[in-house]
């Protein structure tokens, strides 16, 4: 009996060996919470809304789960203020037409060449399953999210400009991210599996620094010291905005690679942590943190 979890969140490929996940060291380890989340929006056919601070790993989640499904690069759009959910699907360069035509380019005379298919979009024309990640949903205008679920619901659009029409033989997976800048609209809510993910518990972090610089290569006493400073920072009153994990990779790798001692970060103050700009990332925490 084939089982319905597709997704394990261990960071083993289809053939039992370590997935690469957009070049990145180390295996994505997805806790039993998220691993249920995404099984569930699997079974059920429906996009998956991941949301959590940034840096929590939303993202490389989508390039995780397509990773360990064997589906190839993930198909991703970046969402802007300025998007329509045709966006999603395609985009035509009118201006670059225009400009051929001015020139006398002969290229103008064929319109379909200024069709950009996008992430979804490909995904609908394509014949296997793949990876879609729409980035950053919040973002958009606030009639994106339910147009979109449209478009992901019919899994079919058209091209009126050409007369194009495109039906999927293989529905794409939808990962949707967002930083939670915004409500989303209850409807576009409604039809999502929802999910998020909270900051790594310390032992939780304390394996995904192992994995992504490779166990060893951090010196214990370093690690533990840098640990201890790292959520001492996230914990002062009044900061703007803590650090993640993607920060503390960061940190850490550069706190290796200048052989830094563990006792220089036990020994100092917060305002005094060494390559502390890999951590900070706004004038009023470096201030806030120069008081401490």
């Amino acid at each position: 009996m084939r089982s319905w979890k597709r997704f394990r969140g261990d960071g083993r490929g289809p053939d039992g060996g370590a997935a690469v996940t957009r070049g990145e060291a180390g295996r994505y380890l997805a806790d039993d919470d998220l691993v249920t989340a995404v099984n569930t929006a699997l079974v059920v056919g429906r996009p998956l809304l991941v949301t959590g601070e940034p840096g929590c790993g939303k993202t490389m989640l989508a390039w995780a789960l397509a990773a360990e499904l064997g589906l190839g690069d993930v198909l991703a759009f970046h969402t802007r203020s300025d998007h329509q959910a045709r966006d999603v699907l395609y985009t035509i360069d009118h201006l670059q037409r225009f400009y051929h035509a001015q020139v006398g380019d002969q290229r103008a005379a064929e319109p379909e060449k200024y069709v950009r298919w996008q992430a979804l979009g490909e995904a609908i024309r394509g014949d296997r399953e793949r990876v879609v990640l729409i980035d950053e949903v919040d973002k958009a205008p606030r009639d994106f999210p339910n147009d979109l679920l449209d478009e992901i619901d019919r899994m079919e659009f058209s091209v009126p400009e050409f007369g194009w029409a495109f039906q999927s033989t293989a529905r794409p997976i939808v990962i949707i991210t967002s930083n939670s800048e915004r409500q989303l609209p209850d409807p576009f809510l409604r039809r999502c599996v929802y999910h998020y993910i909270p900051f790594p518990a310390r032992d939780r972090l304390h394996a995904i620094v192992q994995q992504r610089a490779g166990d060893g290569v951090v010196p214990a006493r370093l690690l533990e010291a840098a640990l201890d400073r790292f959520f001492a920072l996230r914990d002062v009153p009044g900061i703007e905005k803590k650090p993640a994990t993607a920060e503390l990779l960061m940190w850490i790798r550069v706190l290796t690679e200048a052989g830094v001692e563990a006792s220089q970060l036990e020994g100092a103050g917060l305002g005094a942590l060494p390559f502390k700009g890999a951590l900070i990332k706004t004038e009023h925490d470096r201030r806030l943190l120069e008081r401490q």
